[in-house]
């Protein structure tokens, strides 16, 4: 009997210590996300009556007899570039989309831009977008975020890093001159790049960037799921027409930091800002990179995820250049929602 006490206790140790390390373990995300035909959109063909399913907080699918009816659902629309169209995605079951027409030198986009006042801890933003053959360069683009307290206006902040408790924000672009995916965050834990640590949105995709393909429709979702307070386990994660093409949270995925870019699957030197010495620092990471550290998105538990604006800001096309994006089909629910289901 003492002997089988001894062994209780010896394997009770045994269990004790292999919890203790599991917990130390890097997290990873508890189930692969869903993708392709899975979601909320699968069960709505052409997404016919999608609003009503309850894990929907908004839907847009400009069927409106003009611009201005927006104004009944959206806090701002700026009417100076915005019109309807008659171009939309094949599988919806709509006639119209909303079209932003640039040009250049003349402004610097428009946007439309919802608040909720109650927020969230967890969203899914799905749209359809549509870059003409010969759309100039876009500087900003759609963004997902939070700010306490709640405003029906977007708020400024460029170039500098939240403090936890007043924003976060995740811009979803087609990255400069390239034409590629990426995410632009800012949260309180965001990098600095030189030549003063300034902090710009931080981009995480690397070389996995998708391509941005002009002259077609794009389905395009985002998801943002908050931190708990006091902890790093917030994640955000994109999809391209149905397809997971970038999602981080704590202990995943491995790489290392550049400045303000995150290189999934690399390792060896890196390089950062520090912000108490007031400059640049190398460092080295094992091959194949260390685990990122997840998303400190908030210090305050009334910060939620509670503002989409969907936004066109563009700075850098010449002078009288025409630039057309088209938007259709936004769906934000609480859960997946996947591309367009045909009829």
């Amino acid at each position: 009997m003492r002997r089988f006490a001894r062994d209780g206790r010896r394997a009770g140790l045994v269990l004790a210590c292999a919890m203790a390390l599991a917990a130390l373990a890097p997290a990873r995300a508890d189930k692969p996300l869903p993708q392709g035909d899975t979601g909320i959109a699968s069960r709505y063909p052409a997404d016919a009556g999608i609003a009503r399913d309850p894990a929907v907080v908004f839907a847009e699918d400009f069927e409106v007899p003009a611009v201005q009816a927006l104004r009944r659902r959206w806090n701002q629309v700026n009417r100076k570039i915005t019109s309807l169209s008659d171009d939309v995605p094949a599988a919806s079951a709509g006639a119209k989309s909303m079209l932003f027409t640039h040009v250049g030198g003349a402004s610097n986009g428009g946007h439309l831009y919802k608040g909720f006042k109650s927020g969230f801890d967890q969203l899914f933003l799905r749209f359809y977008v549509k870059f003409a053959p010969d759309c100039g360069q876009i500087h900003h683009f759609v963004h997902l975020g939070g700010y306490h307290p709640p405003t029906p206006w977007p708020q400024g902040g460029a170039g500098t890093r939240p403090k936890g408790h007043e924003r976060f924000s995740t811009g979803i672009e087609p990255f400069g001159r390239a034409w590629k995916w990426d995410f632009y965050t800012y949260w309180m834990e965001m990098r600095g790049s030189p030549p003063r640590g300034q902090t710009w949105g931080n981009s995480f995709l690397g070389d996995g960037k998708p391509e941005v393909r002009r002259g077609q429709w794009i389905c395009a979702e985002l998801m943002m799921k908050l931190n708990d307070v006091g902890q790093s386990n917030g994640e955000q994660a994109m999809w391209i027409d149905g397809k997971l093409v970038g999602h981080l949270g704590k202990g995943f995925p491995k790489g290392k930091w550049v400045f303000d870019k995150f290189l999934p699957g690399q390792g060896g030197g890196g390089i950062r800002w520090n912000d108490r010495k007031r400059g640049r620092e190398g460092f080295r990471v094992r091959a194949g990179g260390e685990p990122f550290e997840g998303f400190r998105w908030r210090n305050q538990p009334k910060l939620k995820l509670n503002f989409l604006w969907l936004l066109v800001y563009i700075t850098k096309s010449p002078k009288d250049q025409v630039s057309k994006i088209w938007f259709d089909d936004i769906v934000l629910a609480r859960k997946y929602v996947g591309p367009l289901k045909s009829k």
